[in-house]
């Protein structure tokens, strides 16, 4: 009996330790199969993760890129227009020095002896003087028709001229002539600008 016993004991033993192996055996599998779902979920979240920092690293960059060259565009579209502003306004200052009273009293001058009519001549308060005392010095000969001279608050260097009575006048001012040769040069100076 006591080997019944014994082998009893042995078998309950065994059948335990079988049972107890078993059990941890699964134990064991379902949480290798969590802690590999565990590392494949990780995995994938972090390369999410990374995807989505690259994209976002991608658009920041491309519209670091398009915000540079917008910038790059608007700096030489505004330096371009300087330097036209600029040659404007060396033309009038270079043609504002060009027109002083000596080179007026002859162009008045010249004007007048080929004048057709009254002629009015609208000139700065600063240039009449000298301007009127020398065209009515001219010899009446010389002069077809008389010659009036108006101060016009408008002309700050050279002068306007027309017909007596009438209000269409040629403009020989510093900024007509400066408007004219810039109109003629201007595309030519953005032709040169748009080669740089």
């Amino acid at each position: 009996m006591e080997s019944k016993l014994e082998h009893l004991i042995e078998k309950i033993k065994s059948d335990g330790i079988a049972e107890a192996r078993k059990s941890a055996d699964e134990i064991i599998q379902k949480a290798r199969t969590e802690a590999a779902e565990i590392v494949k979920k990780a995995k994938d979240e972090g390369e999410g993760i990374i995807a989505t920092a690259e994209k976002e690293g991608a658009k920041i960059r491309s519209n670091g890129e398009a915000a540079l060259k917008q910038a790059a565009r608007d700096t030489v579209l505004v330096t371009k227009e300087q330097l036209i502003r600029l040659f404007d306004t060396i033309f009038k200052q270079e043609i504002g020095a060009t027109l002083k009273p000596d080179f007026l009293k002859e162009l008045i001058a010249k004007i007048a002896e080929n004048f057709n009519g009254d002629m009015e001549v609208l000139v700065s308060a600063k240039d009449l003087p000298a301007l009127k005392d020398f065209v009515l010095s001219k010899s009446r000969e010389q002069l077809k028709e008389t010659v009036t001279f108006k101060v016009d608050k408008g002309v700050a260097k050279g002068f306007r001229v027309g017909l007596k009575g009438n209000d269409v006048y040629y403009d020989f001012t510093d900024e007509s002539i400066a408007e004219l040769i810039a109109e003629f040069l201007n595309p030519t100076i953005r032709e040169i600008l748009n080669k740089v």
